[in-house]
Formats: C-alpha cells, sequence, structure tokens
C-alpha cells in the first residue's frame, strides 16, 4: 500500500507542482514537503478469511514555510486524494485535519497541516 499511495500522490500535476518529489514516509523534508505515517491497517476477515479490503488511517503532515503554503499543500493532498482510484485504491477520506508548528533543521519555524486520510486499499 505504501508504495502504491506514494506513487499515485507523485502522479498527480497539482500536488507535484508544489511538493516535487518530497513526499516521503516517515521522513520530513524541506518544505513545502509531505510525511506520511500509517496510523492503522487491519485488514478485514470474514469466516472464509482475509477480505480483499483493508482500510489504512495514514497522517499526512504537510510542510510549508508559511500557514498559506502548508495549506495549500494539505489542499493539494485533499485533491489528489479525490483522484485515487482502482485498482489499488476503493476511496480515500480526509478525517481530521489540524494545523500546528515546528521548527526545520536550523530551527526556523515550519508551518504544519496534518490530515488523517481513510484510504481502503485493495489487498493483491
Amino acid at each position: 500500500m505504501e508504495e502504491q499511495f506514494r506513487a499515485a500522490l507523485l502522479a498527480n500535476s497539482g500536488l507535484a507542482a508544489i511538493v516535487g518529489t518530497r513526499i516521503d514516509w516517515g521522513l520530513r523534508g524541506q518544505a513545502p514537503s509531505i510525511r506520511l505515517q500509517v496510523v492503522s491497517g487491519v485488514p478485514f476477515y470474514t469466516h472464509s478469511g482475509r477480505n480483499e479490503m483493508t482500510p489504512y488511517l495514514v497522517q499526512a503532515d504537510c510542510f510549508g514555510a508559511r500557514f498559506g503554503d502548508a495549506k495549500r499543500v494539505a489542499r493539494a493532498v485533499q485533491a489528489a486524494c479525490d483522484d485515487l482510484g482502482l485498482p489499488h485504491f476503493d476511496s480515500c477520506f480526509v478525517e481530521n485535519e489540524r494545523d500546528d508548528q515546528d521548527v526545520d533543521a536550523a530551527s526556523n519555524p515550519i508551518h504544519r497541516t496534518s490530515l488523517d486520510l481513510r484510504l481502503w486499499h485493495h489487498a493483491s
């Protein structure tokens, strides 16, 4: 799922125009960038075994030098999620959004908008 989701985000031209290739799992790149983290991902099971669909909760931290930059990245992530589809994903919903601040490697302030994304992934 991780490789497919990152590839789908990188393939979105609107998002790529803002962050380029600075979309990574667990790592924060230089702003503007996106850090992805899996919060949960437990497959469904029935009496006949594992279901084809797995719901994941993914946190997408959207970083920008200014508040508006972080918001622009977050809005582009939301738009990219709206375009996700088969064969790998059934849907993607934003469940939560929150704003915060951080500092970069040089101790300069950096803004963050975090999105909790519910992804429905088709197991291969």
